[in-house]
């Protein structure tokens, strides 16, 4: 239907598509079997970033990159070696291969774990939103809109404005899913079943909380604004704790910062320059150097830690 979130079949490097991968993978079916086992939770990360593929399908795309990659980089590699004119023995061939396998290795463990990056960000991109998108369910049905027509509005992504430019309106993920939960409904699903089963794909703990709650007042002829208001209050009372949490943090990483990148590197310096006077140690470029790239490191490393402390509220 027009407007329904489509299933994802992303696979990362894979350089043919998705169809034809699922042709040739059929090979290492038998390889992917085995190696299901060790990925218990592929079928979940799976359904959760929406790929509608199956967990020996895309274990089997996955192992089909990896040997793309490792022929390709290998008979690459040893090509450019021996055509440079390079004297390749055995030990310089392996040595070229074992790099290409690593390579490859590498792929095939981003791969593995793509569904699970995409899930978190949907799960990010889901709690950011959904303290205002419950906010906007609720003003609805308090003024007497039944919650399947509030679920309509909050499923639109835009609007048109007054001189007809779209204007941004969506509430994101939020308001993917809420089009899917629509579209499903039309299509003849109860709407409370169209809720559990919404909340069954979600990686959000606090989505699949709202969406149950919602899909059990709705079964039950309970009023939607009283549960409304109080899932409402329970995530803006948790977004503050969040938030205060991460101002408690940024403290203490405060301190980190000025001693790591502040007072660490010129206490060396200074260390450094009374030590290349009293003992024949030169102080050379090259020291500074390291002693720039590691303040510079030290800072990428930080501005890393302090974003993925920061909680996913949209403040």
């Amino acid at each position: 239907m027009n407007g329904v979130p489509m299933a994802v079949n992303a696979i990362p490097f894979l350089p043919v598509s998705v169809k034809r991968a699922r042709k040739i993978g059929h090979g290492f079916y038998p390889i992917a079997a085995l190696l299901e086992g060790m990925f218990p939770g592929l079928d979940l990360d799976l359904e959760q970033s929406e790929n509608e593929l199956r967990p020996k399908e895309y274990i089997g795309c996955a192992l089909l990159v990896f040997t793309i990659y490792f022929a390709l980089i290998g008979i690459v590699g040893i090509g450019m070696a021996l055509r440079l004119g390079w004297e390749m023995e055995l030990k310089q061939r392996l040595l070229i291969l074992f790099g290409a396998f690593s390579i490859a290795f590498i792929i095939f463990g981003y791969i593995m774990l793509y569904p699970k990056w995409r899930g978190s960000k949907k799960k990010l991109e889901t709690e950011k939103n959904l303290l205002f998108a419950m906010r906007h369910l609720m003003i609805q049905t308090t003024a007497g809109v039944p919650l399947f027509d509030s679920m309509i509005s909050v499923s639109e992504e835009s609007a048109t404005g007054a001189r007809g430019e779209g204007v941004k309106t969506g509430y994101g993920e939020i308001s993917r899913e809420f089009r899917r939960v629509v579209a499903e409904v039309r299509g003849g699903k109860e709407l409370s079943a169209a809720l559990e089963q919404s909340a069954e794909r979600n990686p959000s703990q606090y989505y699949r909380r709202a969406m149950t709650q919602l899909s059990n007042a709705n079964r039950a002829g309970v009023k939607i604004t009283t549960v409304l208001a109080e899932l409402v209050d329970f995530l803006a009372t948790d977004q503050m704790i969040k938030v205060r949490e991460y101002g408690s943090q940024l403290n203490t990483l405060a301190l980190f910062y000025m001693f790591a990148c502040i007072i660490a590197p010129t206490m060396g310096t200074i260390f450094l320059a009374v030590a290349s006077t009293l003992t024949p140690m030169q102080m050379g470029e090259p020291i500074f150097i390291g002693i720039l790239m590691g303040i510079v490191t030290a800072q990428i490393m930080f501005l890393g830690l302090i974003k993925s402390r920061r909680p996913s509220v949209a403040l």
